[in-house]
């Protein structure tokens, strides 16, 4: 079975509402995706920016294919 790696990045300024983009990467297995999720790092040091990251593992669909999108938190 294939798999869909979720990764959610949300950005923002400290006093302004967030925005969350989705990155959805098909992966060939489970273990692949699961591996991939940890790889994923995102280090932003600037003073006043809120950035977090969170990534899942879904099986994929039969007609997904990658995708990067804006979703609405």
């Amino acid at each position: 079975m294939k798999f869909m790696l979720i990764v959610l990045i949300t950005m923002g300024a400290m006093d302004h509402n967030p925005k969350t983009i989705e990155m959805r990467i098909p992966q060939e297995s489970l273990e692949d995706c699961l591996k991939a999720a940890k790889t994923f790092e995102l280090k932003l040091p600037v003073a006043g920016i809120v950035v977090s990251m969170k990534s899942r593992c879904e099986p994929k669909n039969d007609t997904e294919g990658p995708e990067v999108k804006q979703v609405i938190t």
